[in-house]
This record gives C-alpha cells, sequence and structure tokens, in this order.
C-alpha cells in the first residue's frame, strides 16, 4: 500500500537479486539477513527515511517483484527470499528499468522532484539468456545511463559471470577507447550487507552532495577488475 507522501526530493533504488537454484543455502540466507540489516540503516538516518525509497525484483526463471519500490518504515517487512530455477539475469535488469521508469513519471505526475535512480545487481552465475539478449540489454544500459535515466551498479560472488557483469556495467570514456570495463566481485557471501550499506552510503551522499556519489566500497568487501571486452 502506497505511503503518505512526504514532500521530500526522493532517490529511488531497485534492488535486482538473484534467486536461481545455485543461491541456495548460505548465499541466500546470507542474502535475507542483509535486507534486515539493510532496513536498520536505513531507519537510523533520518534523511534516508525520508527520501530513499526502494524496490526489490528477483530473477530465477522470471522476474518477480518482491516489494514495490517505497519508503522503508518501521512497519515494513523485508522479502524472505526462496531460491530455485535458472538465472534469466535480463528478465531482472529489464523489470528493474520498467519500475524505474514508471516510478519517475509517478513523481511527474505527483510534481515531486526526485534524484536520478540507482539499479543494483546481484549475482552467483552466468545467464542463461542467449548472446542477442545480453547484447541488447547492453546496449539499453549504457544508451540510458548516458542520458543519466539512472546509476547502474553491478555485483557478483564466487561463480558470475565477471566478463558479462564488466559488459554491462556503464563504461567510462576512457574504458570505452580502451574497449575494458570493470566489475565488482564480492569477497564472500557474507557481504551482502556490507554492500548494501556501501550503496546507501553512496545515495546519502549523492542526495548530501546534489547529485554527487561520495562514498568508497572498502577492498575488504569487493573488488572491482578490470576485463578486456574484446576478448
Amino acid at each position: 500500500m502506497e505511503q503518505a507522501r512526504n514532500k521530500d526530493q526522493k532517490c529511488p533504488v531497485v534492488l535486482v537479486l538473484d534467486t536461481s537454484g545455485s543461491m541456495s543455502g548460505n548465499p541466500i540466507d546470507e542474502l535475507n539477513k542483509a535486507l534486515v540489516k539493510l532496513k536498520e540503516d536505513i531507519l537510523s538516518d533520518p534523511i534516508l527515511t525520508q527520501r530513499l525509497e526502494v524496490g526489490i525484483v528477483c530473477f530465477d526463471d522470471d522476474a518477480r517483484v518482491e516489494r514495490p519500490i517505497d519508503l522503508i518504515t518501521v512497519d515494513t517487512n523485508m522479502p524472505s527470499l526462496d531460491v530455485g530455477g535458472v538465472t534469466n539475469v535480463v528478465s531482472g535488469i529489464n523489470k528493474a528499468i520498467e519500475i524505474v521508469e514508471e516510478r519517475k513519471q509517478f513523481y511527474k505526475t505527483n510534481g515531486e522532484q526526485y534524484y536520478r535512480p540507482f539499479i543494483v545487481l546481484f549475482t552467483d552465475g552466468a545467464p542463461t539468456n542467449t548472446a542477442d539478449e545480453i547484447e541488447m540489454l547492453d546496449q539499453q544500459i549504457q544508451q540510458m545511463a548516458d542520458n543519466k535515466k539512472f546509476v547502474f551498479m553491478p555485483f557478483g560472488v564466487e561463480g558470475a559471470d565477471f566478463q558479462l557483469l564488466a559488459k554491462l556495467a556503464v563504461q567510462s570514456t576512457d574504458e570505452r577507447l580502451k574497449n575494458q570495463a570493470k566489475a565488482w566481485k564480492l569477497k564472500d557471501v557474507t557481504k551482502f550487507a556490507e554492500v548494501f550499506a556501501f550503496v546507501s552510503s553512496s545515495i546519502s551522499g549523492a542526495i548530501n552532495q546534489g547529485g554527487s556519489q561520495t562514498a568508497q566500497l572498502s577492498s575488504d568487501v569487493a573488488q572491482s577488475v578490470t576485463f578486456d571486452l574484446g576478448s
């Protein structure tokens, strides 16, 4: 149910979470704990409580919305995620893009200001999509990010296709000239909560700095790995 609206400028973030069969056991347990910790972190920050709107999309055989995008409150019940199926990452990201675009239209219709949205991907496997589907998604992400439609942050844990994550990641001008891109690799699945905290800090920094990200991700949590996209 839609919360009563305050007039603060909003920042929407959609978490795109892999719930395929390979996430069974400790990975999904850690992810569920991280979602609870994310709620606690947001509620401890009076700015994020009023401005950060969180949506959750999960993907396996297909994408589904586990939490419609809205503010986090003390009454919010974060979803408890289950696993099963394959790794249809294209459906997950496409659903997130759809949610972001719909939310921006909602803000415009209601005369609300908003910060650039964030889409944050977490996966531990290789996608089961076709090469053509991946290529179309990559082109869409690059074009929309260039047009400042959203900030895209992809993360992988052991077993993820990091070459693919680098391909989907938004490239800097220098990276495009060198045909390179970076993928973020988590140290292990116990770092989900710390990455969520980094995302929250990045958004808080963007809000406080007028749109510029200021948070830094510790190398003890995740490391960026550069890939040659031509290989």
